[in-house]
């Protein structure tokens, strides 16, 4: 058994059902949890607005407080810190003499460089990582296909796994975390130390998700007492965005596949299949559309490579759009409701990308730019995999 290992907390702020943590606590004496609060971001973009909104960073602040007061209460404690994570959780390793570095494995382009990063400092210190894939329900040795192969189509993927669907099994809760005696903790920070103005939040926030696992758990429950068990249909077929489960599962304050289970279990009486579960096989879709493809996602191109569609980058156009002053008011109202809550339907979501995109012209990017600032729920592979496909370069 390792002595000590540093566990880096990234887009998994629970404790129930994380393999990564699970194993950290079963194969060292000691635990020391941390989650680095990254300045980047919450940078402004090229557009002038920030990659991480005030909204959003609210959440994750309130969902980092929630970890560290749930692993308080198994003993332990979570180290805050602000800073570049691939600098300070390689310092942290060097100091606190550690044996490993466990972490979740991202698939976005920017969090795999900090890996890659963070990988090589640690290797000045003689100090190990290990990543574990966590961020999707079946593990890539499980799909019926390489994910080099992987179908160009949602209704094919889900056909081809249907017969073969292999969900991960749960992970236990840890029962203690035990850290080492001189610790500091560090402070969780407000809007102001990661550089945003508190009035960049609306003055009224309505309906606005608060963050942390407690949360997220609560609102399943209720999703399966008032629809799964009583077999009766969401008012929407997207129901994994609009109950607002994807705000907590976009940090990881639950997992994709205890939703799965929770609602399987529920419904084993049901004749038809709940729709929450389709819409958890088109996030793993995503995911796994961003791990083949990459930075195709994120280009005008889309992972279709679509050199030939040419699109406006009309700022005064896109202006209006995000300012909620076209010609359209079904459209201004969807932008306005984005901007005071964080929030927006899977229906509004489409109606207003498809309007930057058919009615406007403007440059997907940029809207796919906006919403990564302002949603609450939002996860590189969903949001751009969902943009690529209104603006027909994506794998539909």
């Amino acid at each position: 058994m390792a002595r000590r290992i540093i566990y880096w907390f990234r887009n998994d702020l629970r404790l129930k059902d994380n393999q990564a943590l699970s194993a950290a606590v079963g194969s060292a004496s000691e635990i020391i949890p941390v989650y680095v609060f990254d300045p980047r971001q919450f940078e402004k973009t090229k557009l002038g607005f920030r990659r991480t909104g005030a909204l959003r960073a609210r959440f994750l602040i309130e969902s980092v407080a929630e970890l560290r007061k749930n692993i308080r209460q198994k003993g332990g404690d979570l180290l805050i810190r602000t800073g570049k994570p691939e600098e300070i959780v390689a310092k942290l390793a060097e100091d606190y003499n550690a044996d490993y570095v466990y972490t979740s494995k991202e698939i976005a382009p920017q969090e795999t460089r900090i890996e890659s990063s963070l990988s090589k400092n640690l290797k000045t210190a003689n100090v190990d990582i290990k990543l574990f894939w966590m961020d999707t329900m079946i593990s890539a040795f499980d799909l019926p296909f390489p994910v080099s192969k992987l179908p160009s189509g949602f209704s094919e993927f889900e056909r081809l796994l249907s017969n073969d669907l292999k969900i991960k099994d749960q992970f236990p809760t840890p029962e203690a975390i035990t850290l080492p005696a001189d610790f500091e903790a560090g402070a969780i920070p407000g809007l102001p130390e990661l550089g945003i103005d508190p009035k960049e939040l609306p003055g009224e926030i309505s309906g606005a998700s608060t963050g942390g696992e407690t949360h997220a758990l609560a609102v399943l429950k209720e999703y399966v007492a008032q629809y799964v068990k009583k077999d009766i249909a969401y008012a929407s077929a997207e129901p994994l965005t609009d109950t607002r489960l994807s705000d907590w599962l976009s940090l990881g304050c639950i997992s994709a596949s205890y939703i799965y289970r929770s609602v399987k279990t529920a419904q084993s009486h049901a004749v038809t299949e709940d729709p929450i579960i389709t819409n958890l096989l088109k996030r793993e879709f995503l995911h796994w559309t961003l791990l083949r493809f990459g930075p195709r996602m994120f280009k005008p191109s889309g992972v279709k490579h679509h050199f030939n569609r040419r699109w406006k980058n009309d700022n005064a156009a896109f202006e209006k759009w995000i300012n909620g002053q076209t010609e359209s008011q079904a459209i201004n109202a969807i932008i306005q409701k984005l901007a005071i809550t964080g929030f927006i339907t899977a229906a509004e979501r489409e109606s207003a990308a498809q309007y930057l995109v058919d009615d406007l012209d403007i440059n997907w990017t940029w809207g796919a730019m906006y919403f990564e600032s302002l949603l609450l729920d939002y996860e590189a592979s969903v949001n751009w995999g969902r943009w690529n496909n209104i603006a027909g370069v994506g794998e539909d």
